[in-house]
């Protein structure tokens, strides 16, 4: 449904709104003039909600886009780009993921708008915990790296810290010299170790950028390369 449509909608009094989040990014809600002003004092009417839902996600984005730009400012170049790389792809991500939860009904746009309220709020906590840990200029910091992860296929990583360094439990193929455990350091463009002579970087990613079915839409991720890569589990 066009933005007019809508809108003429809204000034008739209409209280289904079938349409805007469905045929909106999150940041054309977010400057949508029918959702424009302070937050309403209640969220009980369907364009009540509408409002609510954008006033509250104009107020994670910005609070997102601070922490963006404060962890930013602490990176070196290399650093500074895989976070922007991971930044825009979340971006997009956010669009795609949530747009898939209207699927009909008269909920259906409340239900992405919040969804766009939700995830950007976690990408604020996630932000807010990378800058709590004081990353240095040189690299990104160790939280987005340990835990365990799942690549699919049975592959997985493992990785925790030991001393100054991680340890990294691998298993990245099916046959029996694809898994190994390896000593690894945080240099400014990720996680590096040497895996069977090959000297290996693991970087934060989304599973939209791995060419793995399992990992698709998943948002917490490491990735090796284009076909390889886990996420967070």
């Amino acid at each position: 449904m066009k933005n007019n449509v809508l809108i003429a909608a809204l000034l008739n009094g209409s209280m289904l709104m079938a349409g805007p989040a469905m045929a909106q990014s999150a940041g054309a809600f977010m400057a949508n003039p029918s959702f424009q002003g302070q937050r309403p004092a209640r969220c009980v009417s369907t364009l009540e909600m509408q409002r609510c839902a954008a006033a509250d996600l104009r107020n994670a984005d910005a609070r997102m886009s601070a922490r963006y730009q404060a962890l930013s400012a602490r990176l070196r170049p290399g650093a500074k780009q895989a976070l922007l790389s991971e930044q825009r792809a979340w971006l997009k991500s956010r669009d795609r993921n949530c747009r898939a939860k209207g699927t009909g009904g008269s909920m259906a746009s409340l239900n992405i708008a919040q969804c766009w309220v939700n995830v950007t709020q976690a990408r604020v906590r996630t932000l807010e915990g990378r800058l709590s840990e004081g990353t240095n200029a040189g690299s990104l910091p160790a939280s987005a790296f340990v835990g365990r992860w799942r690549g699919g296929e049975g592959t997985y990583m493992k990785i925790t810290r030991q001393g100054t360094g991680f340890v990294v439990d691998n298993q990245w193929g099916l046959d029996e010299d694809m898994r190994g455990v390896f000593k690894a350091d945080l240099r400014a463009e990720g996680l590096r170790f040497r895996r069977n002579g090959v000297t290996v970087t693991v970087r934060p990613s989304i599973g939209d950028k791995i060419n793995r079915s399992a990992l698709r839409g998943k948002m917490d991720c490491l990735m090796v390369s284009g076909d390889e890569g886990y996420c967070r589990y």
